[in-house]
């Protein structure tokens, strides 16, 4: 994804891959929170939306941590097995600023760090 910072005029992109797949899901990870009808903004600046720098910094700064996170999950998965590490993972209620650090605290608690 594509933003266009509203303070600097920058393009800076966003992206979130599936490891199991390869797919970038950034669109679907964003749009399932709401955000598109909040802090990004349809543009005509050579990007697909425009965003604020403190938007842009929130959302960048979640989605290295869940991408994070779905790369040891992927890493776990292959080593304990799909459903020992998702009963793990999904056992997780939080925000979603904190949610990958609730996840990787409760994976760190059943299958060390």
């Amino acid at each position: 994804m594509e933003l266009f910072i509203k303070e600097t005029g920058a393009i800076e992109t966003l992206a979130i891959i599936d490891p199991k797949t390869g797919c970038d899901y950034i669109f679907d990870f964003v749009g399932n929170t709401g955000a598109f009808d909040r802090e990004f903004e349809k543009t005509d600046e050579n990007a697909d939306f425009a965003i604020s720098q403190a938007d842009y910094d929130w959302w960048a700064k979640v989605v290295a941590d869940n991408q994070a996170l779905e790369n040891r999950i992927a890493e776990l998965v292959a080593e304990h097995g799909y459903d020992r590490v998702m009963d793990v993972v999904t056992s997780n209620s939080s925000d979603l600023e904190d949610y990958a650090a609730a996840a990787n605290a409760a994976l760190d608690e059943e299958f060390g760090n």
